[in-house]
């Protein structure tokens, strides 16, 4: 009975997250509606998107998950340069494979869109779904998981959530599609949980995920044919020498191809290597 009744609760700390989530895409939306301009359009609403959504995840997190705010992870701590070092690597390295090793030649596919490519990824694929994304998921829900259900747990059920919410991003897809995407999105969520864990605050990860949509869903560049769910529209296009969903990632695109979860499940490998050397130096203390 009481453990049907911890479920119930985090399956309403979940509603309540997504709720977050969604008002302030709405609050996006609305801001680039009251602008003009290309530029304003792209980075005052993502603006409003941050701080609506840090203000909702602070007063739900207080008021309804009695969870105290800075157990989310927003307050700034020390900088650990190990995590910002593999944060930049990853995705660099990922380009790296498509554009040299598979190989395929990389062309500009929209000249003279550089600016406003680059704008395009920092602030509307970038710092949104960095910042938004990483206080909901590794902040609200993990951190009142980890609480009520232990770390096992709090680590498995956000990171198969994170993979599935991602599916509304594909048009179409079939089991392989499916398969890979819940594969990466997990590997992926386990992989930011991991930043969380490791540094007790959410900007590591979401530093991580800012570098990440910026670099290769972003639209500066793009790698194959579809992106993030979507047509490469890119403004530099790495074509794939390869028609096997394994380097393509489907219909989902290359955050969902091999590469890319080898990189995730390296990097986690990594962190978790760093939290056991701590572990182990703390037990000599």
């Amino acid at each position: 009975m009481e453990r049907t009744k911890v479920m119930g609760k985090n399956i309403g700390v979940i509603a309540l997250s997504i709720i977050v989530l969604i008002i302030g895409g709405i609050a996006e939306n609305i801001a680039k509606q009251c602008l003009s301009g290309q530029y304003l359009q792209l980075i005052v609403p993502a603006l409003v998107r941050i701080a609506v959504t840090i203000v909702l995840a602070w007063f739900v997190s207080e008021k309804l998950l009695k969870i105290n705010p800075n157990e989310l992870g927003i307050k700034f701590r020390k900088i650990d340069i190990k995590l910002i070092l593999i944060s930049i690597a990853l995705p660099i390295l990922v380009l790296v494979f498509y554009a040299y090793i598979l190989p395929g030649k990389a062309y500009i596919a929209r000249p003279g869109r550089f600016w406003i490519s680059l704008i395009t990824a920092i602030f509307s694929l970038g710092i949104t779904a960095g910042i938004c994304e990483e206080l909901v998921f590794r902040g609200m829900i993990f951190r009142y998981m980890e609480k009520t259900l232990g770390l096992k747990l709090a680590v498995i059920i956000p990171a198969i959530l994170f993979a599935f919410l991602h599916i509304m991003n594909m048009q179409t897809f079939d089991l392989l599609d499916l398969v890979l995407l819940v594969l990466a999105g997990s590997s992926a969520a386990v992989m930011f949980t991991f930043y969380a864990v490791k540094s007790a605050s959410i900007y590591p990860g979401a530093l991580a995920h800012t570098l990440w949509n910026t670099l290769i869903i972003g639209g500066v560049f793009g790698v194959g044919d579809i992106v993030n769910g979507m047509s490469n529209e890119s403004y530099i296009i790495i074509p794939i020498k390869s028609t096997s969903r394994l380097l393509t990632g489907g219909n989902f695109g290359v955050e969902a191809g091999l590469p890319a979860i080898v990189g995730y499940i390296a990097v986690t490998l990594l962190i978790g290597i760093f939290l056991k050397k701590e572990q182990m130096k703390l037990s000599k203390l």
